[in-house]
């Protein structure tokens, strides 16, 4: 059995675990008191074996493989979404990654074709791993969602559903507010600024950055003095990214600290 910072739990439905090397997954579901109309929740439970790590849907300088799906062998599935909980920056030898360890619970937001059936989910899942090595891992998770879930999710699931990072409009106290976000693609030194604000300080706050079609930003930097909670964060904008290819398209930025997390979309200018 792999070791985990996901407690054991029994979950309203979930299917078998899936082994993986030094991993394993499985699918969960159950009421999160968020469903409203035809949409239902899933979770992807992911374990992995002490000292391994997965990557977030961006996975930082370093590089590495985020998480993937393919559903398209589900039934009564019109559409998928997965939602991420606030990652954490990791360094090493090899640079800055993005993700998380011990443990992983992704959830799922679920609309099915037919309100009054089941969903027959089926999940191809692809997703990295790393120690002092990086494995890819390839494993087809499957259950059937009742069209009432009969039973509450668990609370691990509850809680990775309450750390999906919330829009700006959508916050809840200690979530980080967003200051200003500013983008400089021309001049001498191309960059990209963010300023939020903290409840609990300057400690654990990061920023993470994200552009469409696969462009690539750097992870930005603290600079200067926090003061209240607010921070500054600067990406300097290097050879390797592609500044013209960058121009007029909507930059994401991810703001993780003690108490919350939050994200807001901007446009490179």
């Amino acid at each position: 059995m792999a070791a985990s910072s996901v407690a054991p739990h029994a979950f309203a439905a979930s299917s078998l675990w899936v082994q993986g090397h030094k991993t394993q997954a499985r699918l969960v579901s159950g009421q999160t008191g968020a469903e409203q109309g035809a949409t239902r929740f899933a979770f992807v439970e992911i374990e992995l074996q002490p000292g391994w790590k997965t990557y977030w849907r961006t996975p930082g300088d370093a590089g590495g493989l985020p998480p993937s799906f393919d559903w398209s062998k589900s039934s009564n599935l019109a559409s998928a979404d997965v939602r991420y909980p606030a990652p954490q920056r990791f360094t090493d030898k090899s640079g800055n990654t993005i993700g998380y360890d011990g443990g992983l619970v992704l959830p799922v937001v679920l609309t099915p074709e037919s309100a009054e059936k089941p969903i027959s989910l089926v999940a191809e899942l692809h997703y990295g791993i790393c120690k002092d090595i990086c494995i890819p891992v390839e494993l087809e998770l499957a259950l059937d969602i009742p069209a009432k879930p009969a039973e509450a999710a668990s609370q691990e699931a509850l809680e990775a559903l309450a750390s999906v990072p919330r829009a700006q409009d959508q916050l809840k106290p200690g979530d980080p507010v967003l200051l200003r976000a500013q983008s400089e693609l021309t001049g001498a030194v191309p960059k990209i600024t963010v300023e939020a604000r903290f409840p609990q300080g300057a400690e654990g706050a990061d920023a993470f950055l994200e552009a469409p079609d696969g462009l690539f930003l750097p992870l930005p930097e603290k600079v200067g003095d926090p003061k209240g909670g607010q921070v500054t964060f600067e990406a300097a904008l290097g050879p390797d990214v592609d500044l013209e290819a960058l121009k007029g398209k909507p930059i994401t930025v991810t703001l993780v600290g003690e108490t919350g997390s939050s994200f807001a979309t901007f446009p490179a200018q």
